[in-house]
């Protein structure tokens, strides 16, 4: 499997993953399960963007742009998860 590919496949999988979590935030009643699970999604879907980004060779916007932004929703969820957790 060459790069293209593969980041096609990773990403097709990713964005896949980020949208059960997106849709479950907006049938979902509870708020703080509501911007756990729209973190998550937007993780995935961003995270996807990433590999994308590298499986066609463009380093400098999945390393300058893509990572940044999939490192701080990540972050963002742990932190928000060790604030509220599930009650």
């Amino acid at each position: 499997m060459d790069l293209v590919t593969g980041g096609i496949v990773l990403f097709t999988i990713m964005v896949a993953a980020g949208i059960i979590p997106l849709i479950m935030a907006v049938k979902v009643k509870v708020h703080s399960l509501r911007i756990l699970s729209v973190l998550l999604g937007l993780f995935a879907v961003v995270h996807g963007f990433y590999h994308l980004a590298f499986g066609f060779q463009q380093e400098l916007l999945a390393d300058a742009v893509f990572e940044p932004i999939s490192l701080l929703l990540l972050i963002g969820l742990g932190a928000y998860y060790s604030k509220v957790g599930i009650a």
